[in-house]
């Protein structure tokens, strides 16, 4: 699985407008997905695009979190809203106000009261389309819009959210005052800016240090992971296991002394080379071969079809052209917890005295 990190400008809205058109009339007490799509699709309609903010207490941008978007199309008298959230954020709910005049809002503009609660699921997204004069709005008339919704995060893998390049540093661990494992791995860009254990799946060939570097990373349990150990490529999950087992420092049951970081890598290096490569670039410090077998034996015994989850920890792969494969271990990110959203607009419920709390009403304004 990859998940490719769209950073959303901080924009206020995107308005685009088009010039209204005669559409031929839709059954919306019966609308399908692709009544959906013809009114969408329609080249000549008005479309207003505005950002979904969570947590932006008092209409404060600097306190929010940009979740998605709202977007607003106008097709003659119907209008068709539209939400949509980027990972690792998903819907749990939306409510939806529209109306002529932006102070006959609901009381404390509570969404509860909010007379377009019913969703329909509409690919990714959740769209609600309303019939304006039904609502006692006709062509001309001012459209305004309050769009309310709960996003929570994902859990677990499909709570990652990955950046397609990253730059990054790394520190081979004879540099190291108390390694704990084969490299430190320094992230420099966001959103993973931060300090990570990492180890080598490649034997054989270089990779700089302690100086900055680019990268393509992946999830290990990325679908689109490119074939890169050939038939060990089914091995990752044992990694994986590996990686949350934390041999460093503890004890082989077998009598064979402490577990060391050499150890470790070995151990990854038998599982994901074809022929590992006994006398690596570097070395890899104290290891021994019967506390190496044991990694390996635990790990085919007890990792096979291992996925980590909430609280543990995922192996991120660092591709660099030309240089070693790298792993940093990754924490998975725990999701619950809920978050109130609202699509930016021009007015805050604050400055037309509709509510006491943060939130926008925008206009679907066309020419």
């Amino acid at each position: 699985m990859k998940v490719t990190l769209r950073i959303l400008p901080l924009m206020l809205g995107i308005l685009f407008f088009f010039t209204q058109c005669e559409k031929e009339a839709i059954d919306l007490g019966k609308t399908n997905n692709e009544d959906i799509i013809a009114l969408k699709d329609a080249t000549d309609n008005c479309v207003v695009v505005q950002t979904l903010w969570a947590g932006a207490g008092q209409n404060n941008l600097n306190n929010g979190t940009n979740v998605g978007e709202v977007t607003a199309t106008l097709v003659g008298n119907t209008l068709v809203v539209e939400y949509s959230v980027e990972a690792p954020w998903y819907l749990t709910e939306t409510h939806l106000w529209v109306g002529k005049d932006k102070l006959k809002i609901p009381k404390q503009a509570a969404p509860g009261q909010f007379p377009f609660n019913a969703i329909l699921d509409f690919e990714s997204g959740w769209t609600q389309v309303v019939d304006l004069a039904s609502l006692g709005i006709s062509p001309g008339d001012p459209i305004y819009v309050a769009a309310h919704g709960v996003v929570t995060k994902a859990d677990g893998l499909d709570g990652i959210v990955l950046p397609e390049d990253i730059n990054f540093r790394l520190k081979f661990f004879t540099g190291l005052t108390d390694p704990q494992a084969y490299f430190q791995t320094t992230i420099l860009n966001a959103p993973l800016a931060g300090v990570y254990e990492g180890w080598c799946l490649d034997s054989y060939n270089r990779i700089q240090t302690n100086t900055d570097i680019f990268g393509t990373i992946y999830s290990s349990y990325d679908e689109n992971l490119p074939i890169l150990f050939g038939d060990k490529q089914g091995n990752l999950p044992l990694v994986n296991w590996i990686i949350n087992y934390d041999f460093v420092g503890k004890v082989s049951p077998g009598g064979f002394g402490t577990y060391t970081l050499g150890d470790v890598q070995k151990a990854l290096w038998i599982l994901m080379e074809e022929i590992p490569n006994h006398d690596p670039f570097g070395g890899v410090g104290p290891f021994n071969n019967d506390r190496v077998n044991e990694i390996v034996t635990k790990a085919l015994a007890e990792g096979v079809g291992f996925i980590p989850g909430c609280g543990q920890f995922v192996a991120i792969i660092i591709l660099v052209p030309g240089q070693q494969i790298t792993i940093l271990r990754y924490p998975v990110p725990c999701g619950g917890g809920s978050e109130t959203v609202w699509a930016y607009g021009e007015n805050t419920f604050i400055e037309l005295g509709v509510a006491r709390k943060w939130g926008w009403i925008f206009e679907v304004k066309c020419p």
